[in-house]
């Protein structure tokens, strides 16, 4: 399965039909972009992306 992107918060999401941070079940497999996020809390990407929890976001989504 590849892996989808939650239209909500962009959380990337390989095997699963839920994110698991919103609980969305709209997730979209035309997405862009790349972003791993370690340390949210010190992250400037972290907070323009608007993620607060560690993990891989699209970031862009359609």
């Amino acid at each position: 399965m590849a892996e989808k992107a939650c239209s909500e918060c962009h959380r990337l999401v390989e095997e699963s039909t839920e994110c698991p941070i919103d609980k969305n079940n709209d997730l979209r497999s035309n997405w862009s972009g790349l972003a791993v996020i370690y340390d949210p809390e010190d992250s400037e990407i972290a907070d323009k992306l608007g993620v607060s929890v560690a993990g891989r976001y699209a970031i862009s989504v359609r």
